[in-house]
């Protein structure tokens, strides 16, 4: 936590002297060149009143306080480019910028257009095949993973998507954590997973812990693990940590134990090889792990199809993006194909933090596994 907010506090020192340097040019702009000593010191009381708060890197103010220094800066880039191409632009133009405008108006399109993306949930269909020997109707599972209950939606909400999830007659439904979080009261924690438990499956609903369902990132959470676990398989939902079940002879449902958990507590992990000992070679075999990682792993352990969440597809561009550069060893978001094995990464049905999208949409998944033609 000290190592977080002494980064925190450095990313603000070049963030406040941007934010004091558009002050003062909004300024100049609205009072001309008078009282320039007010105007100064006007502008360093407001650069420390707007970037003290975005310390907390997670809060809202801190996204909207950086799209619109992100916005002036493009802004700025763009001028100076026109300057050195001899291009001239007219007043409205510098209006536009030194006032503010054009950032304001940015920020509140991109805000509008995050809000409707976190809220409006779609569906994401996909279809894998198999050449394994499988029911000829094949099988449909419903995959709904990062709900954060309640950032972005209520109960009543909740029990809508839940019916639509129903309406799709699925085989089983796999959770894919950070269904809650640490902002989560054990009242909704009861009444997120009775609904969630609602949607009728011919095999039931199965669960893997998210690194933040046991309110591991507060001081003080309104429920324990204990209470959590407890709740949990008293609405019916099957909870997988590091164990295999099958379903019937010709499919299993594998859950993981979260990687952040096993990273603070003992036992460690157990090899996906080992969770797969004893299924059947035939079988179909489903994983479901909350973070996607140790794809060849588990590809080689014989797994069919991964199921994870975690990234919500990066949320808020251009984390994303930075990922899928950067990070080698995960999946961002969407389908991929590692050996044998399927992975699919659902962008999650709600998001954390921020109640804004613009990485990707809001979704929950229905997945089709099918016989392969010919076989």
């Amino acid at each position: 936590m000290i190592l977080f907010l002494g980064f925190a506090g450095l990313l603000m020192i070049p963030l406040g002297i941007y934010v004091y340097v558009l002050i003062r040019r909004f300024l100049k702009f609205w009072l001309g060149d008078s009282k320039k000593t007010a105007q100064k010191l006007i502008s360093v009381i407001g650069a420390l009143f707007i970037t003290i708060p975005c310390i907390n890197l997670f809060s809202l103010w801190a996204l909207l306080v950086a799209y619109f220094a992100a916005a002036s800066a493009c802004l700025d880039i763009v001028r100076l480019v026109a300057k050195k191409a001899g291009i001239r632009y007219g007043g409205w133009w510098h209006g536009a910028r030194a006032g503010g405008l054009a950032a304001a108006l940015t920020v509140a399109l991109v805000t509008g257009y995050g809000y409707f993306n976190m809220h409006h949930v779609v569906v994401t269909r996909y279809t894998v095949s198999t050449s394994k020997q499988i029911r000829p109707e094949g099988y449909r599972l419903v995959f709904v993973s990062d709900l954060h209950f309640e950032t972005t939606m209520d109960l009543e909400k909740l029990r809508t998507y839940c019916d639509r999830m129903e309406a799709e007659e699925p085989d089983l439904v796999v959770l894919g954590g950070d269904i809650v979080d640490e902002d989560t009261s054990l009242q909704g924690v009861k009444e997120t997973f009775e609904a969630l438990a609602g949607i009728s499956s011919t095999y039931g609903t199965f669960y893997v812990y998210g690194n933040h369902d046991k309110g591991r990132y507060a001081r003080d959470c309104d429920f324990t693990q204990e209470q959590l676990a407890e709740l949990i398989t008293a609405s019916g939902v099957k909870i997988l940590e590091d164990q295999s079940v099958p379903l019937n002879g010709e499919l299993s449902i594998t859950g993981r134990r979260d990687r952040s958990d096993a990273g603070r507590d003992q036992p460690a992990r157990m090899p996906s090889g080992q969770l797969s000992d004893g299924l059947p070679e035939e079988g179909y075999h489903i994983l479901a792990d909350h973070q996607p990682r140790d794809m060849e792993e588990n590809a080689e352990a014989g797994y069919d199809l991964m199921l994870s969440g975690h990234t919500h597809a990066g949320q808020m561009w251009p984390v994303g993006l930075i990922t899928t550069l950067f990070d080698k060893g995960t999946v961002n978001y969407g389908q991929k194909t590692f050996g044998e094995m399927e992975l699919i990464v659902s962008s999650g049905i709600a998001g954390w933090g921020y109640p804004l999208r613009t990485g990707k949409h809001s979704e929950y998944v229905v997945v089709n596994i099918c016989q392969a033609e010919g076989e």
